[in-house]
């Protein structure tokens, strides 16, 4: 997995010295992976190289079978109430290594360099890789992250080694992705103050 260059190389945590992974990088990696599974809930922890996700799935949308819309009215229309998927969530475990990450995220690069746009903030992985951005700007070290619905609740260690919580919303994720990309051209900025909800 690539480092994150930082003024510090390591970051004191529970006085054990760790060297800083890329959290933006890894955690878009496991977005992307996850996008398939249409994760409802999620949580993901890691002890700074090693990322274990688990959560409940929505069931695919897509394997459901829809009538079209004729069909739908002649049973409308005869009183025939539309089927439901009985598809029930499911739950998921996954871990991920520094070498599946970096495997992963070489495999996915050609498609990113080919893509000159922002990513779409809501798709699960640029969500998770400004929340990963986020952190790295901190020089902070991911303990937990949990996502129910849009809002996410983060807990990292920050460049003192204090525990920080803080808890985001799609609308705060799309404001710091934005001040992401002003960063990285023109200098620091403090993320995420006043957003907590």
């Amino acid at each position: 997995m690539h480092s994150q260059p930082a003024e510090n190389p390591t970051i004191a945590a529970h006085g054990v010295e760790v060297t800083p992974c890329n959290y933006a990088v890894a955690l878009r990696v496991i977005g992307q992976e996850l996008t398939q599974l249409f994760p409802r809930v999620l949580e993901i922890d890691t002890d700074g190289n090693s990322f274990e996700a688990r959560g409940e799935s929505h069931p695919n949308p897509f394997e459901t079978i829809q009538d079209g819309l004729i069909t739908r009215t002649v049973k409308k229309l005869r009183g025939i109430q539309p089927t439901r998927s009985s598809a029930a969530p499911a739950s998921f475990v996954l871990r991920y290594g520094p070498s599946e990450i970096e495997q992963i995220d070489q495999l996915n690069r050609a498609h990113r360099s080919t893509n000159f746009r922002r990513g779409d903030i809501y798709s699960l992985a640029e969500r998770l890789r400004t929340l990963g951005a986020i952190v790295d700007a901190k020089q902070g070290r991911l303990k937990h992250l949990h996502k129910e619905a849009d809002r996410f609740v983060v807990e990292y260690w920050d460049r003192e080694g204090q525990l920080q919580t803080t808890r985001l919303t799609t609308v705060i994720l799309y404001r710091n992705q934005e001040q992401l990309d002003r960063q990285r051209r023109t200098g620091r900025t403090e993320l995420w103050e006043g957003y907590d909800f």
